[in-house]
């Protein structure tokens, strides 16, 4: 047989450019799929996504307005404040000072007097440093009012019954901003931040404060860029504007501009509100109760997703050009070549069956393999036709032989079945010596943790009692565990001796139950006990006929999540019978054959979820025919099982 690596010039066959062409058109028509599911899912995921990231970022600009404009009021409120424990601001001699209670246009003349010329010289400085203020001004009880620059016109005017005075009088020691109000001599609205002037009684004798305009709130927050041509707005918790790039919607209410969607800008904190045209993104002050927003054409947003879609589209197109590319050129090089020769080569051994031809095994992956294992399979030809041969003379050989044989085989069985037996016995006695050696010390740790939580050795603090606690439950789990490996090894070795007496079969079974009533309460199921009066006196051991109850109770405990457990005892005869039952999770029917046997579970691994070393049964179903008696299990998957052994009323007669 001829063998050569790589490859040799293969014939232009024309399944070879059929293959070709069949790869080229699958990946054509998976990239045409691929670019039409991208471009129907796109779109709307992206309108999404973006849409969200630009109202949150652009609610994370109105945050940091909202910061800006918070300081901004609270440095005014401050500044009022100041002016306010102004000495100059705080004399009560008020008497000479401006009044327009009856002033008229024709006839009034101011007449300021220094000490009013002083504290006009505190508002002006005030007004100059704050240049979003419009105006600064006091106000006092007997009418007078006195302003950072005269009034546009000289009319009669009773400072007392303006808002601003209004407000801070009802709310003496606080600084209060106003709801907007229109100017009596000018066409502005404003809002005004106000205190009032008390006396050492707490009475108010004045009021001084500073009004913004809304022209000026407009060009305070118009200072802010945020992009994407939008357009801001301020809007108060009562819904009247502000301020607005458009001033033709100053002191107008909101729902003029908002129509229904007005109860839901007003209602949310924050959000996005679908206008006509426009998106709302809108944020609500936690400190001023003011409502910035900003409004954003969908032009704006739809130009951005249109050019993510076509930059994802064009990667997407590239990408999918570059991976046919390439992954047509590795195909050919790799699988549509070296298989078309390698098909070539087989039609010719199939045609003619000669098995000198050359094999070309240079390729790599599962082509190479493939190439590999054809030449491996004529190479195992020859060798099997040999070894058919070689195989019909050994048979006949082993014919003549085959009593020597079998005789040899049988002696080497006997010997290692007693090679056997004699390991198991010694694995047998090794651990009942060392279940021995181990539950000395657990006793001794069982005892002296028990010791130290009666507080003997002195008092514990919780976290010790706790894991003195753990200590001890874990050393008795161990013991438990122990002693099972023990009665095991004991039984196997053939050294467990049963006792002959007499005993109380109801007094035993009663006592079992005694035992794990605490079990069965803490998981709030229900025992039920039956016992028929023929029942009574056994001879027998009666610790290992508790320990197989026991047993019993404890799996039905521990795999029933609800329901009652129930135990019944009758007499068949010669012979004493006891029933366990549960509604617990039951056992599926190709699992019943593991159930006695040691060591063996029907949940193993990493997702056991119940604990346990799989000898309790395996230990009962051989005590019980100890005792000579049988033991049984009748279970159905998630309604139950039910447990039977039967031991004889007098053992001594068995």
């Amino acid at each position: 047989m001829s063998v050569r690596n790589g490859y040799r010039p293969c014939p232009r066959y024309p399944h070879i450019v059929n293959l070709r062409s069949k790869v080229l058109g699958l990946y054509l028509c998976i990239g045409l799929l691929v670019l039409v599911l991208v471009g129907g899912v796109l779109p709307s995921t992206l309108h999404k996504q973006n849409l969200n990231t630009i109202s949150q970022n652009s609610i994370n600009q109105l945050e940091h307005i909202d910061f800006a404009l918070t300081n901004f009021i609270s440095s005014v409120r401050y500044d009022v404040l100041e002016l306010s424990v102004s000495e100059d601001i705080r004399t009560r001699d008020d008497g000479e000072f401006t009044n327009f209670l009856n002033a008229s246009e024709d006839k009034f003349r101011y007449s300021i007097g220094k000490q009013e010329q002083d504290i006009i010289r505190i508002l002006q400085a005030y007004q100059i440093t704050h240049p979003y203020v419009s105006s600064v001004y006091m106000g006092r009880e007997n009418g007078a009012f006195v302003r950072s620059y005269k009034r546009a016109l000289p009319t009669a005017y009773d400072p007392r019954e303006r808002p601003w005075y209004i407000l801070a009088k009802e709310h003496p020691g606080q600084v209060m901003v106003t709801e907007p109000y229109k100017a009596v001599t000018t066409p502005d609205v404003n809002i005004g931040i106000v205190t009032a002037l008390l006396d050492a009684n707490g009475s108010v004798y004045g009021v001084v404060g500073a009004d913004i305009t809304l022209v000026n709130l407009t060009n305070y927050i118009s200072r802010f860029d945020i992009g994407r041509r939008g357009e801001m707005v301020l809007v108060d918790k009562n819904g009247m504007v502000l301020a607005a790039g458009n001033s033709s919607w100053l002191f107008r209410n909101v729902s003029d501009i908002l129509a229904g969607q007005t109860p839901a800008f007003l209602a949310t904190r924050e959000g996005v509100l679908v206008l006509n045209d426009t998106y709302l993104m809108h944020y609500t002050s936690p400190e001023l109760g003011w409502k910035i927003g900003v409004f954003i054409p969908f032009s704006e947003i739809e130009q951005e997703i249109n050019d993510s879609i076509l930059r994802i589209l064009l990667i997407v197109l590239i990408a999918l050009i570059l991976l046919s590319g390439i992954t047509i050129a590795a195909l050919n090089h790799t699988v549509i070549r070296p298989l078309t020769s390698l098909t070539e080569v087989s039609r010719k051994i199939a045609e003619t069956g000669d098995l000198d031809q050359e094999i070309e095994t240079g390729s790599t992956g599962e082509i190479g393999v493939l190439a590999r294992s054809f030449r491996a399979m004529v190479g195992k030809i020859h060798s099997e036709e040999l070894g058919r041969k070689q195989a019909l003379a050994d048979l006949a050989d082993h014919r003549d032989h085959l009593e020597e044989i079998v005789a040899e085989r049988t002696r080497e069985l006997a010997k290692a079945k007693e090679e056997a037996e004699s390991a198991d016995r010694l694995k047998s006695a090794f651990l009942a010596t060392m279940s021995h050696e181990l539950r000395t010390p657990l006793n001794s740790i069982i005892g002296f943790s028990g010791i130290l939580l009666q507080e003997m050795a002195g008092p514990l603090n919780e976290e010790q009692k706790k894991q003195l606690g753990m200590v001890s439950d874990s050393s008795e789990h161990l013991l438990a565990l122990i002693n099972d490996v023990l009665d095991l090894s004991k039984i196997e070795a053939g050294q467990l001796q049963l006792a002959n007496e007499l005993f109380d079969m109801r007094v035993s079974i009663e006592k079992v139950i005694r035992t794990v009533r605490p079990l069965v309460e803490r998981k709030s199921l229900s025992i039920m006990t039956e016992i028929t009066p023929d029942v009574g006196a056994v001879r027998g051991d009666s610790r290992r006929v508790e320990q197989v109850l026991l047993n019993l109770l404890s799996n039905a405990i521990k795999f029933t999540g609800q329901g009652q457990i129930g135990v019944r005892c009758s007499r068949q005869g010669a012979m004493i019978s006891v029933r366990v039952s549960d509604t617990g999770i039951g056992i599926r029917s190709e699992d019943l054959d593991k159930l006695f046997r040691p060591f063996s579970q029907l949940e193993t691994g990493l997702t056991r979820h119940y604990e346990g070393t799989g000898l309790g049964l395996s230990i009962s179903k051989r005590l019980v025919e100890m005792m000579g008696g049988t033991i049984r299990v009748e279970s159905e998957q998630g309604k139950g099982s039910v447990f039977e052994f039967t031991i004889p009323v007098d053992r001594s007669n068995q």
